[in-house]
């Protein structure tokens, strides 16, 4: 893992008030962390291998400045006596962002906005980050806090990603007061980010393969906890064995959360493969924040 004890928070902002929403949260959590925050601002520049400082009456400076001043002061506002930095480059807004991940604890973004193409279900650089930065992302949705649950929802498969994800989990449970509520989801479902749960009658599951199936989640589940108890043990856990589609449930799931924590064992030399299809769904689709873990994060 890259980051060291004095590695701040890192809040990505633009002009949307998603990511306000995502500075607010950022700033929370570097309080609760006992991290500094550091605010950054990259102006991607539509003609973006040139650099528009001779653009008649428009100072690239002064704009970034417009951006990130009000940043700064909002944060320092909402938490007094944090260590807060604000910075802003020209470029690419992914690989920029991606190397100041190379050097935080935790890069918090919103899920709307920090795209060249405009506000999307989940802007395409968030996306691009939750694949490939080298530390847990956080994707803050784009509505209104909820009032606090006390609940921690992660997503437990018994692999690498999601065993990280439960160790993230369990931390930040412990730092918040808050219980972890694991979840293991197992059935015969497609892959799609949307895909119907009513399979055909060829395709499902028999009682018996149902009942085994629905054992060996929980199996996986208990194994992959069992460690965070020992480590955690003032923090309340409950487990859950659901049949369905992993990303549906977990979506639902995330109505009663503070917090949901998933693992991304996606694949491939592209983001949304990298990101993984329930990872990417969740992220686009859950009304809590979502934080993203990769197995070398923790």
């Amino acid at each position: 893992m890259a980051a060291t004890n004095t590695a701040p928070v890192l809040a990505a902002v633009d002009e949307t008030d998603a990511s306000l929403r995502a500075l607010d949260w950022a700033a929370d959590e570097a309080v609760r962390r006992r991290r500094p925050l550091r605010i950054h601002h990259v102006f991607d520049w539509p003609m973006r291998h040139s650099d528009p400082r001779g653009l008649p009456g428009f100072n690239q400076d002064e704009y970034a400045l417009r951006v990130i001043d009000p940043a700064e002061r909002r944060a320092r506002e909402r938490a007094p006596g944090l260590a807060v930095t604000a910075n802003f480059h020209v470029g690419d807004v992914a690989p920029r962002l991606l190397l100041e991940a190379a050097r935080a604890d935790l890069v918090v973004v919103g899920s709307r906005g920090l795209s060249s193409v405009g506000a999307a279900a989940l802007g395409s650089v968030g996306q691009e980050l939750a694949a490939s930065a080298r530390c847990p992302v956080v994707v803050v949705p784009d509505r209104d806090p909820k009032p606090p649950t006390g609940r921690i929802v992660v997503g437990v498969d018994g692999s690498a990603p999601a065993r990280a994800a439960a160790a993230w989990a369990f931390a930040a449970a412990e730092e918040r007061g808050a219980a972890v509520r694991a979840v293991a989801v197992h059935g015969r479902v497609s892959h799609g980010p949307w895909s119907p749960l009513d399979l055909p009658a060829a395709l499902r599951l028999g009682p018996a393969d149902e009942a085994a199936a629905r054992e060996e989640a929980g199996r996986l589940l208990s194994e992959s906890v069992a460690g965070e108890r020992e480590r955690h043990p003032g923090v309340a856990v409950e487990e859950v064995v659901a049949a369905g589609h992993a990303a549906q449930l977990l979506v639902d799931e995330a109505e009663n959360a503070d917090l949901l924590v998933v693992g991304s064992r996606g694949r491939g030399g592209f983001a949304g493969m990298l990101l993984g299809s329930v990872s990417r769904t969740v992220l686009s689709h859950a009304a809590s924040p979502v934080a993203v873990l990769h197995a070398a994060d923790v």
